[in-house]
């Protein structure tokens, strides 16, 4: 069985969410990353993507250093524990409409895991499994 802890990136990259969007888009560029967990007081209370950047701030024309990151960020934001399955990682994704779900314990953030890492997860499931015969084919 494969767990998220198995798939998830542990280097997760975090935000206050009383910084503006210039700020998080700064951060974002410099480490090559797609999103941003929004942390208060050491607790995941959002989510702040790329496509959140777009298209409610670009697309809308509004001043990056005007727009605070609460102001745009997803929330509430949804979480599972390192020790959740894969696939009942994946069910959190579709209930919750999300491609991104945080990894918590005790409520401190852990780690993040994506729908690409999901899937990584799953190829990887499913070729293990096929050399081991136990898929027919």
């Amino acid at each position: 069985m494969v767990f998220v802890r198995d798939v998830m990136t542990r280097q997760v990259i975090v935000i206050d969410p009383d910084r503006t969007i210039a700020d998080a888009a700064k951060r974002m560029a410099a480490k090559k990353i797609g999103g941003l967990v929004v942390v208060e007081h050491g607790r995941p209370i959002g989510l702040l993507t790329d496509r959140d950047i777009l298209w409610n701030v670009t697309a809308k024309g509004k001043n990056p250093s005007r727009v605070l990151v609460r102001e745009i960020m997803t929330s509430p934001v949804a979480t599972v524990s390192p020790l959740t399955t894969l696939r009942a990682a994946a069910r959190v994704m579709l209930e919750q409409k999300t491609r991104w779900i945080v990894v918590t314990r005790l409520e401190n953030v852990e780690g993040i895991v994506t729908a690409s890492d999901l899937t990584q997860g799953f190829l990887e499931a499913f070729a293990r499994a096929s050399k081991r015969g136990i898929l027919s084919k």
